[in-house]
């Protein structure tokens, strides 16, 4: 790609992109096909096995879409292969503490920020001339994301936000309203009040708030706020409700099945 996705959302570019829940690079092609910038790929909430995220990976990055690979804090053994593999990025969900962004940043970064081991990878075109200077220059595109979704991360999100290294903070307003007492209430007035408190702490330390919109007002909501970093959904969800408005079309159009 001509330019990483650090780059364009640094320059302030309206970036939108797509959780991936299922293990299929023929998913990731359509994802980037339909004009996504960037897929989540998730290791969160689906069984992907590495061969699969391999093969998304490079999907994606020969159609021309980011990937990034959400990664839970205990799976830290993932992280170096993944951005090996050409991942752009992590996401770190559940991110809870200050101690805990300074460990994601780390295991995504070279020395002496961070800890990622020197290895010769697909984003250096697997050169092992000038190691350290190609190294360094893949170093600069990595993002690192972290999610706030329960209300310890939402007490913490200034000091998340100041993290040397942490360039994202994402919503995560399902599981935010579960921990603030309102279980799957994303638009509780509560929920707003956090989100609108992670935004704030993202802003004042000149990084990238992420938001998750659940309706079209939300996402121009947050477009008016100067926010420029989405994450429109899951794929499951797309699918979903792409097949059934699909359906409905025929047996809707004609008064119901038959």
């Amino acid at each position: 790609m001509s330019s990483s996705l650090k780059a364009r959302m640094q320059n302030g570019e309206r970036l939108h992109g797509l959780f991936c829940c299922t293990p299929s690079s023929l998913l990731v092609e359509f994802i980037a096909h339909a004009g996504f910038d960037y897929v989540v790929l998730d290791t969160e909430h689906s069984l992907v096995n590495p061969a699969d995220l391999d093969h998304m990976i490079v999907a994606a990055r020969a159609s021309g879409i980011a990937a990034l690979v959400r990664v839970p804090i205990e799976r830290g053994d993932l992280v170096a292969p993944l951005l090996d593999a050409g991942a752009e990025g992590i996401v770190f969900p559940r991110i809870c503490s200050e101690e805990e962004a300074v460990y994601a940043a780390t295991l995504c970064h070279y020395p002496p920020s961070g800890k990622r081991g020197l290895s010769v990878h697909r984003h250096i075109g697997y050169h092992s001339d000038r190691l350290q200077e190609r190294n360094r220059r893949a170093d600069e595109g990595v993002l690192v994301a972290a999610m706030i979704e329960d209300r310890a991360g939402l007490e913490s999100c200034k000091a998340i936000a100041g993290v040397s290294g942490i360039d994202i903070l994402m919503e995560g307003a399902a599981d935010l309203s579960a921990s603030l007492g309102v279980p799957w209430q994303t638009r509780h007035p509560t929920v707003i009040e956090g989100l609108e408190r992670i935004a704030a702490a993202a802003a004042a330390a000149g990084i990238a708030f992420c938001a998750i919109p659940r309706e079209g007002e939300d996402y121009w909501k947050w477009l008016d706020r100067g926010v420029s970093l989405f994450l429109l959904g899951t794929d499951r969800g797309v699918i979903r409700k792409s097949l059934a408005a699909h359906l409905e079309k025929y047996t809707g159009a004609a008064g119901g099945p038959r």
